[in-house]
């Protein structure tokens, strides 16, 4: 694989790619140059976020090994950033599975290490399309477990302009109010099962 503008080599086995993306799966089994010469070019892919997913490719871990090593307590989950850009990378080539991985991976992050994916939604809003798994994930985290109807009056705000877009506020708005209209409890999930924000093939579910 030749990763990023600057073309850094990675070594990935075949195998683990077609098994787990239908995009590699044809890229290496058509009849393109890819095929050909055993290369993928993946220049739009930073560095960071391909050795994010090398090591979930080789281990199924979203943790954040180098935190886990230098730190002499618990293991902690990549940041919200990072696992963003790795559903968003899973969207684009075509892996389910890791898309799904991440999507757990952020509602462990925010039960357990109470942390908040605010730094994330306007990338949800821009990278991926309507109704995307990862944009439910984030807002639904964020209107039911970051208690935001504390916080309604300034989210038009400066600081809140730099993480959202004008279509997540609405999207916020529209689940706080449902959330209101239920009579949730503050800081309170829905009782979606983590299947509601993944991404299945048609009639499949987990």
């Amino acid at each position: 694989m030749v990763v990023g503008t600057e073309e850094d080599s990675f070594v990935v086995h075949k195998g683990l790619l077609c098994f787990y993306s239908d995009f590699f799966r044809a890229a290496f089994n058509g009849s393109f140059e890819e095929a050909t010469e055993r290369k993928i070019k993946l220049p739009d892919v930073d560095i960071d976020t391909f050795e994010n997913f090398q090591l979930w490719l080789y281990s199924r871990t979203l943790l954040d090994t180098e935190d886990s090593a230098n730190d002499s307590g618990h293991a902690t989950y990549l940041t919200f950033t990072a696992l963003a850009k790795l559903w968003i990378f899973g969207d684009k080539y075509l892996i389910p599975l890791l898309q799904n991985n991440v999507i757990d991976a952020m509602h462990d992050k925010n039960e357990k290490e109470t942390r908040s994916p605010v730094l994330v939604v306007k990338m949800a809003y821009t990278e991926t399309l309507p109704g995307s798994c990862l944009r439910r994930a984030v807002i639904d985290i964020l209107v039911h477990k970051a208690n935001l109807d504390g916080q309604i009056e300034s989210m038009n705000g400066p600081t809140y302009l730099k993480w959202w877009t004008t279509e997540a506020l609405a999207d916020a708005m529209t689940v706080m109010a449902c959330s209101w209209k239920s009579g949730l409890p503050c800081a309170t999930m829905l009782e979606n099962e983590r299947c509601h924000y993944h991404v299945h093939a048609m009639g499949e579910h987990c």
